[in-house]
């Protein structure tokens, strides 16, 4: 076979596959109606003319980018990690690719990626946004995870801090604290953990004074503050349930350079169920969000989305389930740190 032309117009791919120029378009862009010989001949016509798609007039034409976009704060964190392996799966299958952004966490930088996604991409998936920017997609649909929006994946974050707490109390724990998670007026996570646990030791006749509960921003350093300042207490706290793994890791680190065995003196329940909880030394406990399903779930509805289809759920709510490791015992009458 000769050499390909230097430029490959849809008219040369359309020779080739000995079909029209419309039906050529009409493959590239998914369009209903093609038999799979069709679009079997075309796609071998487009691979041996070396064909490039030009993807600026495939928009300008009004046809699909077949991109989905993701906007997350960070990759590397385990809950996105975990997020992203269940919903490139879905995307991979339905022959689509995927495009990561992220945006450290800056609202200015989400807005930015915001805006250039609704441009380039056929529908966007947002991990726990850092602010409310559905206003900047028009009618490119989004599908949010950890946060608010017209469609929605989450855990019944309540469920879980009740059973964080059940499970404290269900050991004899009186003496409990709360590092809480990170606070935001477009995401519900953290303060959902907190009422779910404040209610069930409510329930229970336990109080949970303010000086018990720390912030720890749902990051390793921050729970590891947090833990400190809650040790160093006259009278610590014998359990401290972390609203993520990544900030009772942190707590777990403190009570080893503090001296405080885990969990005879000390008792740490995390939250999400990453890798890192069950390597952790001890294992650590924790409350379990099906990550990879919920990846795969706000991935399907939005490729329902992006088809015109009208998802059966416009907003999923996953069971939270408390994994019970090593890192919870009973307690003991007192917590001794080492000076």
């Amino acid at each position: 076979m000769s050499d390909p032309p230097l430029t490959v117009t849809l008219q040369d791919v359309a020779r080739h596959a000995g079909v029209s120029k419309m039906t050529v378009s009409n493959v590239i862009n998914n369009k209903p109606g093609m038999s799979p010989a069709t679009r079997e001949r075309v796609q071998r016509a487009i691979d041996e003319t070396g064909y490039v798609v030009n993807a600026a007039a495939r928009v300008l034409a009004g046809g699909r980018m077949n991109l989905l976009g993701v906007i997350t704060p960070r990759i590397n964190w385990p809950f996105v990690t975990e997020i992203l392996h269940g919903a490139s799966s879905v995307v991979e299958n339905a022959g689509l690719d995927l495009a990561i952004f992220t945006t450290a966490d800056n609202p200015r930088v989400e807005r930015e990626r915001a805006t250039l996604l609704r441009t380039l991409a056929d529908g966007v998936l947002l991990i726990i946004p850092a602010a409310d920017e559905h206003q900047v997609f028009g009618p490119t649909p989004v599908v949010t995870i950890a946060g608010d929006g017209p469609y929605t994946v989450s855990v019944d974050d309540e469920q879980g801090g009740r059973l964080a707490a059940q499970h404290l109390l269900s050991l004899g724990h009186t003496r409990i604290a709360h590092i809480r998670g990170a606070i935001t007026t477009s995401r519900h996570d953290a303060r959902d953990r907190e009422r779910g646990f404040r209610t069930a030791l409510q329930d229970a006749g336990v109080d949970l004074p303010d000086h018990l509960v720390r912030d720890g921003q749902y990051t390793e350093d921050g729970g590891e503050r947090a833990a400190r300042a809650l040790l160093t207490l006259p009278e610590p706290p014998t359990a401290i349930f972390a609203a993520n793994d990544r900030s009772a890791i942190g707590a777990l680190h403190a009570a080893e350079a503090l001296g405080v065995r885990v969990p005879e003196q000390l008792s740490i329940v995390g939250y999400d169920d990453v890798q890192i909880a069950s390597l952790a030394r001890p294992a650590l406990t924790t409350i379990r969000q099906p990550l990879q399903a919920m990846g795969e779930r706000a991935a399907l509805t939005l490729l329902d989305l992006t088809r015109g289809v009208t998802p059966a759920q416009a907003h999923t709510r996953f069971p939270a389930a408390l994994v019970v490791r090593d890192s919870t015992a009973p307690p003991v009458r007192e917590v001794t740190v080492s000076p």
